[in-house]
């Protein structure tokens, strides 16, 4: 039996954001400017670190750039601009079991809620899921981008 205390090795990652900032504004934010809040110790390799792209359509790829060169993380699965983004998500983890980032974005007083859910953990990936501890840092990250006005 699991102790209540400790989530199940497949269970989903969810964290929850305030944001300053309208819900279109923000998934602008959150998108477009992917690779000015990703953090690049998070990347293959930070020294190398140039940015991030995303594809703004459905089946388009999520990149890291590095030394000139796009390293795939991921495709996009939903684009509705101001209200979710969802994409499978391979960084780190085996490509052949990746699992699934989706954010949604809802009004809320004084800016938006942003809803970030990190699942699709399966016995082919759950061993890596411990890993996955930086997502309030990252959304930290994201917020103030966000909340900046640049």
């Amino acid at each position: 039996m699991t102790p209540s205390n400790l989530e199940p090795a497949t269970a989903p990652i969810v964290v929850t954001r305030q944001v300053a900032a309208d819900p279109v504004h923000a998934f602008e934010v959150f998108t477009e400017r992917l690779g000015d809040w990703w953090d690049p110790l998070l990347t293959p390799d930070p020294d190398t670190y140039e940015g991030a792209d995303i594809e703004e359509v459905e089946g388009g790829e999520v990149a890291l750039r590095h030394d000139g060169e796009d390293i795939p993380i991921g495709t996009v699965r939903e684009w509705e601009t101001g209200e979710r983004f969802a994409m499978t998500f391979h960084l780190a983890l085996p490509h052949s079991h990746p699992t699934r980032v989706a954010v949604d974005f809802a009004p809320a007083e004084g800016g938006t809620l942003v809803t970030l859910t990190h699942d699709g953990w399966t016995a082919g990936n759950a061993r890596s899921r411990g890993t996955f501890t930086e997502w309030p840092h990252l959304l930290a990250r994201f917020a103030a981008l966000a909340e900046s006005g640049d």
